[in-house]
């Protein structure tokens, strides 16, 4: 985990109104789980912001070093977390702890590469699932899962079966769950032919 790294401080007050107070002093309150055990800390907003750029992942594993804290060797990742409606900062955050030689369940995002041969034909690309479950030993948590779509023709589909990943990452999300498709573009309707029996022309007055 070289190079992800945040620091943290532990926090006694809880609440509404001290949560706000640590947000105005620059940090961003989070609670740190494990097997049922939980602990309040707070994280610099700035050294949060810089690991994850602007997008938060389930699938980032870092080292925490918390203040006063005698686990040397603590990683986690992030497991939930809420922002502001409007400003959309980040006011809360739920931290997962790594436990060494135990196999993690978490979210990772799915990239799709390439552009659809069905696209440059006029189809219609369809974007299902933006992530999917894993279950992994956390050195092999994969930061995203890319799939290929290039290849893709108008009526193609890849659903979460047809990922492909190695036998150590086990896919929880349901197989039958889209991926991406190039579905037929949408045509005006065409005018429906009137039958015979339809029209029925008067006959003509003797």
């Amino acid at each position: 985990m070289q190079g992800k790294e945040l620091n943290a401080e532990k926090r006694d007050l809880k609440g509404k109104n001290n949560c706000r107070r640590i947000r105005n002093e620059g940090f961003i309150p989070a609670v740190l789980y494990s097997h049922g055990e939980s602990e309040s800390i707070k994280i610099s907003e700035k050294e949060f912001y810089r690991l994850f750029k602007g997008h938060i992942s389930e699938s980032v594993i870092f080292n925490l070093h918390v203040a006063g804290n005698s686990d040397k060797e603590l990683m986690a990742f992030v497991k939930d977390y809420c922002r502001h409606p409007v400003t959309e900062k980040v006011l809360h955050l739920d931290l997962f702890k790594v436990t060494k030689g135990e196999k993690i369940q978490t979210h990772v995002p799915v990239e799709l590469l390439g552009t659809p041969a069905g696209i440059k034909a006029g189809g219609i690309l369809k974007h299902g699932e933006r992530e999917v479950l894993v279950h992994c030993m956390p050195r092999h948590l994969p930061e995203k899962i890319s799939v290929d779509i290039s290849a893709l023709v108008i009526g193609d589909v890849i659903h979460v079966r047809d990922i492909k990943h190695g036998e150590e990452i086990e896919i929880l999300t349901n197989g039958n769950n889209l991926i991406a498709s190039v579905d037929r573009p949408r045509t005006e309707a065409e005018p429906v032919e009137e039958s015979a029996a339809e029209t029925v022309e008067p006959a003509a007055a003797e």
